[in-house]
């Protein structure tokens, strides 16, 4: 009996141990100190001019809006109540929309190219791009929201959210008729 207890407590003892620093790295969010990675950038050189401000611009997908699904697969116009919409950076963090965005980024990454004629002109900024999905995938909208000062990285940023809609579409647990998503284009010549 006196053998059991000696190899009983140490159990019990790491048992305690092991559940209390579960308890306590469970309440520790690593995230905090995570920067986001900005996958569409490439950085070489800071620009050697400064960032021109640039009137917004916007294409509009569609020529009228026109209902879309809801998450409870009944269709809904922008005057329902039940519209819901969120706004959300391309690098976000968020658990919540990290699959998503990581769908979106691949495949606009797959078609992204360095506009030709920029690239022969030493053309170099960023251009932020405000991309609308509805649920069902399509993209309403895209609206430069920041120029580069450019006119060819600006279409060419928008050319390439055009190219990659449709996308797939938003998950039921988003509840949301449409997602906003603010994508940042880095355009930098590498020496």
């Amino acid at each position: 009996m006196g053998s059991k207890k000696a190899i009983l407590w140490p159990v019990i003892i790491s048992i305690f141990i092991h559940m209390t620093l579960l308890v306590v790295s469970g309440m520790i969010d690593l995230r905090d100190n995570i920067k986001p990675v900005e996958i569409l950038s490439v950085s070489i050189k800071e620009p050697e001019q400064e960032e021109k401000p640039a009137p917004k611009k916007e294409i509009k997908i569609k020529e009228k809006i026109k209902p879309v699904q809801s998450h409870k697969g009944k269709k809904v116009s922008v005057n329902d109540d039940d519209w819901r919409e969120e706004t959300i950076d391309l690098g976000s963090l968020d658990i919540k929309y990290v699959t998503y965005l990581a769908k979106i980024k691949n495949k606009i990454l797959q078609i992204w190219k360095y506009p030709a004629k920029a690239y022969e002109k030493n053309e170099e900024g960023k251009v932020v791009v405000k991309l609308s999905v509805d649920a069902d995938g399509s993209l309403a909208r895209a609206t430069l929201m920041s120029s580069s000062g450019y006119a060819e990285l600006d279409d060419g940023a928008i050319s390439v959210a055009l190219a990659a809609a449709p996308f797939e579409p938003l998950p039921e647990i988003y509840k949301l008729s449409r997602l906003n998503i603010v994508a940042s284009f880095h355009y930098k010549i590498m020496d």
